[in-house]
């Protein structure tokens, strides 16, 4: 990046070039460094420096605004009347307060400070300028973070792929580093490695045995860390605990599986069996029904009258003998219905044709 000394210079030339011959210089410039390193929790600054044609005279509002990808993060208006910046209005878009103005935007500066930088950080930022009379846009800035290797943490896993139980070490750093494991037995080789670009993250896992001590060591060109694990780790505790309750659980889920499917067959089967139940009965009461019908003695017509009024008029008819027995009102009729047994056989009705004796 070119100073300030130097840029007002050369502008100033310009600018008093362009007055001798009454030309206007109408040009724009904005520069921004295309990449920019900085180091995992320190300061970082994203240069940006503009020039525009009214530089010697403009009085208006310069507005300065910084994009973090198409989000906006941080905004300053500033009125261009003094040489200080004491009246600057700089709003902090994001959620992060770490970000401030770094340069003064009325001597062309719209520099941008992150302070502690993360590689959450580490994207691409654009500066913009806007004047009264124009508006320019410059182009992006990478932001990259550099850190040594460091190991984030180291403990025990249970792969369900593998079944059996994973020494997992988890390191970050920027470039990503080399993960080496060591064991009591030696060296071990050909451990698996997951990276995760977007975290600078890599991630390693070794099987585990209680009989060895394991070491994982984590290297880049900016340094390197390392850890060790033993049988006696608090964490084989942990881990003996975690696997118990959890095969605990399955069992319980099985067990409450196996309770639940015997008693919807429990509860199939009594469905069916009560509807077996009212077939049978339906069938028995229909048998019923049939036996009383079939049993029940059938009189012709009219002779139920006649056998009233003999009760009533108290007519014996066994030698002619006469009773006097109380009248129907007084009477209770005697049941009709015959014991259980085959119907008796219906005698013909007499013909009442004249002149035909029975």
């Amino acid at each position: 990046m070119f100073s300030l000394k130097k840029r007002d210079f050369v502008f100033g030339f310009l600018s008093f070039i362009c007055s001798l011959k009454g030309l206007t210089c109408s040009s724009w410039t904005v520069s921004a460094q295309p990449k920019v390193n900085g180091s995992l929790g320190e300061n970082v600054i994203l240069p940006c420096v503009f020039t525009h044609p009214k530089q010697n005279n403009y009085k208006g509002v310069i507005i300065v605004k910084w994009m973090k990808g198409s989000e906006l993060i941080f905004n300053c208006n500033l009125h261009n009347k003094t040489n200080s910046r004491d009246n600057n209005n700089c709003t902090v878009l994001s959620s992060s307060e770490k970000l401030s103005l770094n340069g003064n935007p009325m001597e062309g500066d719209i520099s941008l400070r992150i302070s502690n930088v993360q590689f959450t950080d580490a994207t691409r930022y654009f500066c913009r300028v806007e004047l009264d009379y124009n508006k320019y846009s410059s182009t992006y800035t990478e932001l990259n973070i550099n850190a040594p290797a460091q190991i984030l943490s180291l403990s025990l896993d249970f792969d369900a792929k593998a079944h059996g139980v994973m020494l997992k070490c988890v390191a970050q750093g920027n470039p990503a580093p080399e993960v080496k494991w060591t064991s009591s037995s030696g060296l071990l080789e050909n451990a698996p490695i997951k990276t995760d670009p977007s975290n600078y993250i890599v991630n390693s896992s070794v099987p585990f045995s209680d009989q060895d001590v394991y070491t994982c060591q984590a290297v880049n060109s900016l340094g390197q860390d390392q850890r060790t694990f033993t049988p006696n780790h608090p964490n084989c505790f942990g881990l003996l605990v975690a696997t118990c309750f959890l095969g605990c659980l399955l069992l319980l889920g099985l067990v409450a599986f196996v309770i639940d499917v015997i008693k919807r067959r429990r509860s199939v089967q009594g469905v069916m069996q009560q509807h077996i139940d009212v077939q049978r009965v339906q069938s028995s009461i229909y048998q019923a029904n049939e036996t009383v019908y079939a049993n029940v003695s059938t009189y012709p017509v009219g002779c139920e009258t006649r056998q009233d009024d003999m009760y009533s008029k108290g007519v014996s008819l066994e030698g002619g003998k006469v009773d006097l027995i109380p009248g129907p009102q007084n009477h209770k009729k005697p049941n009709l219905v015959r014991p259980l047994g085959p119907p008796p056989t219906p005698h013909p009705t007499p013909s009442l044709t004249p002149g035909r004796h029975q």
